[in-house]
């Protein structure tokens, strides 16, 4: 029964563990001060953000991402140089909409870029419910069909043993 309990509980954490995993992507193609994004509709506070920065990047020595949140939460986070111009991951812990600069450097001088706001929004718990109510009616399942064959294995002994019943 311990066993059947715990590959109750891997069943159940490995559809949990994939559903955190999903992809999301900001891709910004800045044009001199000017940017333009291709980005989701809204972004989950349980996956890190891959963003991209390309177009004008190329010619920054640096870029650094400045996120400002709700409750005046800013995060920095500098991003690594590409072939053509920037990558790095950003994770958004708080739900709620949060504005993306880019902060450039060019030798000496530094230069704020975009303003870009983006929804990040909590995860739902709707899937993890209905991932819970499958492996429990799963498991409950399998131990009524182990209880069905027990029963009868404990009970089942040879031909020449039984003894007749009376019927009535």
């Amino acid at each position: 029964m311990k066993a059947l309990l715990t590959l109750a509980l891997l069943l159940a954490a490995t559809p949990l563990a994939a559903g955190a995993a999903t992809h999301q992507s900001l891709s910004i193609v800045l044009h001199a001060r000017d940017a333009s994004t291709l980005r989701l509709p809204h972004y989950r506070t349980a996956s890190p953000i891959a963003v991209r920065v390309a177009g004008d990047a190329g010619r920054y020595d640096a870029v650094t991402i400045v996120a400002n949140g709700p409750g005046g939460i800013a995060i920095r986070t500098p991003l690594a140089r590409t072939d053509d111009g920037f990558a790095g991951a950003l994770r958004l812990g708080r739900p709620g909409t949060w504005t993306i600069d880019l902060t450039a450097q060019l030798g000496s001088v530094s230069d704020a870029i975009a303003g870009i706001p983006l929804d990040v929004e909590a995860p739902d718990g709707s899937t993890t419910a209905g991932y819970a109510g499958f492996v429990l009616a799963a498991l409950m399942l399998v131990s009524g069909a182990l209880m069905i064959v027990r029963r009868r294995l404990a009970f089942a002994a040879p031909i020449a043993l039984r003894v007749p019943r009376k019927r009535s």
